[in-house]
C-alpha cells in the first residue's frame, strides 16, 4: 500500500481590514465557462507559477494581480491550515490560505480579466445568523450561504471565514 502526501498547490489571501469597521474583502470572479469558480465570491489568490519560490509569494503575487493590492510579510497575520477548495467536485484543490490584516481599505485596481467586483464584507452583519440561508447551489444539493450582491457566499470562502471567526472567537 502506498501512501500519497498531498501538498498545497494554490494560496489565498483573506485581507482583514480594520478600518471603519472590521470586514473581509472578498471578490467576485468574471463568468468564464472554464473556470469551476466562474462568477463565484472568493478570497484573491490563485495557483502556484513557476516563478513564485513558495506559496506565500503565490498569494502576494495574485493579490497584486488581481487587486492591486501590494501586500506586505509585516502585514502577515496568519498561515491557516490548509484547506480544499472544491472538495465535493472533481475540480478540487488543496489551498494555503494566508490571514493578513491592514488598518484601511486601501484603492482596488481590478484584474478585469479575473474579478468582476469587489466589495468589503463586514463582520458583524456576517455573524448575524438571521442572513445566513440554506441553498441549493448545485442541483439537489443544499450549502450553507451568505446572501451578497445578487448572489450567495458559499462553499470554500464561506467555511473559511467561518473558521476564521471561530478562532477570533477563541482568543477573545
Amino acid at each position: 500500500m502506498s501512501i500519497s502526501i498531498k501538498t498545497a498547490s494554490a494560496a489565498v489571501a483573506i485581507i482583514r481590514s480594520l478600518v471603519p469597521s472590521e470586514s473581509f474583502l472578498v471578490l467576485r470572479r468574471v463568468i468564464h465557462p472554464e473556470d469551476p469558480w466562474s462568477g463565484h465570491f472568493s478570497f484573491p489568490g490563485g495557483r502556484k507559477d513557476a516563478i513564485d519560490r513558495d506559496l506565500l509569494a503565490t498569494c502576494l503575487r495574485e493579490t497584486r494581480e488581481e487587486t492591486g493590492i501590494l501586500l506586505h510579510t509585516d502585514q502577515l497575520q496568519q498561515r491557516l491550515p490548509t484547506e480544499t477548495a472544491g472538495q465535493r467536485s472533481q475540480n478540487h484543490v488543496l489551498v494555503e490560505p494566508f490571514l493578513f490584516t491592514i488598518e484601511d481599505r486601501p484603492n482596488l485596481t481590478l484584474c478585469p480579466e479575473e474579478i468582476q467586483s469587489a466589495c468589503w464584507l463586514q463582520v458583524e452583519k456576517f455573524q448575524n445568523p438571521a442572513l445566513h440561508r440554506s441553498v441549493e447551489m448545485l442541483p439537489g444539493r443544499l450549502f450553507p450561504a451568505y446572501p451578497l450582491e445578487d448572489y450567495y457566499l458559499w462553499g470554500f470562502t464561506y467555511r473559511l471565514l467561518l473558521t476564521i471567526l471561530q478562532m477570533d472567537k477563541g482568543l477573545r
